[in-house]
């Protein structure tokens, strides 16, 4: 199973609708790649040209799919494709539960980390989990712990850009496996932290349900409105070489 690339404002980004998300994972674990997926958002599309390291973690990822309403609004308006926000770690979750995968689990603090363990062994009973660990261990010691249990899928929720820098990290020492990185997502398994309402989700809307809980988040989404331009502008183009 191939996933489609496309660029968005020269960022890669797959088509993707989130039913097929699980299959995809699996299709790479059958084909024995190894490699890490990337959440792609407004945020990434738009740093991806001045930030050298986030380019070339984005660049180097197997699977970098649509994770906000910058990624599918750009895969709408440039090249007509219907797609759809992913939930990747659930699906990941799901992928895992139904064929039994040997997983492993890293991030959030301690107490957040043993109750989404918990919730997610008392929902996904089939996964093979082969180890976890909260997110406040050195690096070295969880690639390590990482290593010995040689898991097939690697669950990492230690925040953007952190999570696929450790990814790429962690893929070219070790050459097996499918890492996930999971944000915020152990934090809402947990019970601790509530998710956006599905109409919100279903809208592209989560940004700012985020933003009304988070107001600080304020800050690291000035680029919006210029981001949204920019992505008109391409829009615009593509219309007037098309037509013209």
């Amino acid at each position: 199973m191939q996933c489609q690339l496309y660029e968005i404002l020269g960022c890669p980004c797959a088509e993707m609708m989130e039913d097929a998300a699980s299959a995809q994972i699996i299709s790479f674990i059958r084909e024995n790649k190894a490699g890490y997926t990337v959440a792609i958002n407004a945020e990434k599309i738009w740093r991806y040209k001045s930030d050298k390291n986030l380019r070339s973690v984005i660049d180097k990822s197997i699977f970098p799919y649509p994770d906000g309403a910058g990624a599918v609004l750009g895969l709408s308006w440039l090249y007509g494709i219907n797609s759809e926000k992913v939930n990747m770690p659930i699906k990941a979750l799901e992928a895992a539960d139904r064929h039994k995968l040997k997983t492993f689990i890293v991030g959030a603090n301690e107490i957040n980390h043993e109750l989404a363990v918990a919730n997610i062994m008392r929902t996904y009973p089939n996964i093979a989990l082969v180890g976890h660990l909260h997110g406040y261990h050195k690096k070295e010691f969880i690639f390590s712990e990482i290593i010995s249990c040689k898991p097939i899928l690697i669950l990492v929720a230690m925040g953007s850009p952190t999570q696929e820098i450790w990814a790429e990290e962690l893929i070219s020492q070790t050459q097996f496996g499918i890492v996930v990185g999971c944000g915020g997502a152990l934090d809402v398994l947990s019970g601790k932290v509530s998710r956006a309402p599905d109409f919100m989700i279903n809208n592209n809307l989560e940004w700012f349900y985020r933003l009304y809980k988070q107001p600080w988040r304020l800050k690291r989404q000035w680029f919006l409105p210029l981001f949204f331009l920019k992505l008109l502008k391409a829009r615009l183009a593509k219309y007037f070489v098309r037509n013209y």
